[in-house]
């Protein structure tokens, strides 16, 4: 499905709107960690459903569908049952993306086509424009910008994390005292642990403070996800 260029911070008000109508709707400011599911069912109207969509599909690697025609999120029941918490609400949010920003374009698509009004999202499509936008509208919803900043600057001060080195030269994990690629994890799991970010995964908010600028990775590591 082609999908017109949206700016990340086009996309990441459309994640901000959400939080903040579903925040009337509730009578209280949202914060982290952010209600997804009741945001599917009880703001958007949708029915959250869990199928073996690999077994329905045919295909290995399909996380969760949106189905238009029936109001339906469904995701994957290996997922919901038994895979990460951070994954399954992410892939979640990453639905509700869909639906907010692709939702038209879907319709479109399906009345050129006769087909049904629903996207499949697979792990061997994360690198299409639409996956990629319901990938940074899901990081936008679970972890506001706002909320992340106050973490992080809880956990390490005012200024960006500066990672010079690959691994610590003290042996450690002292975050504060000898940062580095190695202990992203540490970093990571401190932050969400200060805001709150209890559906988050490490990996997710990683990616988050990298993309926000508040860890500044100066080194040729990467930084890795087999922890």
């Amino acid at each position: 499905m082609r999908v017109p260029w949206v700016p990340r911070e086009g996309i990441e008000r459309e994640a901000h709107k959400v939080i903040s109508e579903y925040g009337k709707m509730v009578g209280r400011n949202v914060a982290p960690p952010i209600p997804v599911e009741h945001i599917i069912e009880g703001f958007l109207g949708l029915r959250l459903c869990f199928e073996d969509l690999e077994e329905k599909f045919g295909q290995k690697g399909i996380l969760g569908v949106l189905i238009l025609d029936e109001g339906r999120v469904v995701i994957n029941t290996q997922l919901a049952e038994s895979g990460p918490e951070g994954r399954y609400c992410f892939t979640c949010s990453h639905e509700v993306g869909h639906w907010i920003l692709h939702r038209h374009l879907i319709k479109k698509a399906a009345k050129r086509s006769g087909d049904q009004s629903a996207i499949i999202c697979r792990l061997s499509d994360a690198r299409k424009s639409h996956e990629w936008q319901a990938d940074y509208f899901a990081a936008c919803l679970l972890m506001p910008r706002k909320h992340v900043f106050e973490a992080f600057k809880t956990v390490c001060g005012e200024r960006p994390l500066v990672l010079e080195n690959e691994n610590s030269k003290l042996g450690g994990t002292w975050v504060a005292v000898d940062p580095c690629v190695s202990n992203w994890h540490y970093i990571a799991q401190l932050v969400c642990n200060a805001g709150g970010f209890d559906n988050v995964s490490k990996e997710a908010m990683a990616i988050r403070m990298l993309e926000l600028g508040l860890i500044v990775n100066t080194t040729e590591a990467k930084i890795g996800w087999g922890v």
